[in-house]
């Protein structure tokens, strides 16, 4: 249960970003898209040394999880979502045989996973749902890489 502590803290949505690109044309009237990235997460040898150095030499600030970036995208300052940046554990088994994984928010869970499953992409596990967190699938891209699609509570 520790890593939907870690995912609890993501959230970035793009949805409003003025200057960010737009979706594919294809994609912009559908649901089951991603719209933004909730977390890049890596493997370290020593993750609190990690933290360390990305603290002294690039400033990231880091918890017991890693960094949370805040996003802003309006005058009012309201919060519009959250990305985490967190090294694991060197022998972790949660981003497969990958040195990485990011994990995308996407719109509609239901959607993309049976959009995905007609295109026969490759998915590692089942849809999960977490009280408070939303919901969590892991696929594998063209090459094999591991890719957590999450779809926050709404």
């Amino acid at each position: 249960m520790a890593m939907a502590t870690v995912l609890v803290l993501t959230g970035l949505s793009l949805a409003s970003c003025a200057n960010c690109q737009k979706p594919n044309e294809n994609m912009e009237t559908k649901r089951g898209k991603v719209i933004g990235i909730g977390g890049v997460f890596f493997k370290s040898q020593d993750p609190e040394k990690a933290k360390q150095w990305y603290e002294d030499h690039l400033g990231i600030e880091n918890g017991p999880y890693g960094h949370v970036f805040t996003w802003y995208h309006n005058k009012d300052g309201e919060v519009e979502g959250q990305t985490v940046w967190t090294p694991f554990e060197s022998d972790t088994d949660y981003f497969g045989d990958n040195d990485m994984m990011i994990n995308y928010i996407v719109d509609d869970m239901d959607a993309i996973v049976e959009r995905l499953r007609k295109e026969g992409v490759k998915f590692v596990d089942e849809v999960t749902g977490y009280e408070g967190l939303g919901k969590f699938v892991h696929i594998e891209d063209n090459e094999g890489r591991r890719v957590e699609l999450w779809e926050p509570v709404k």
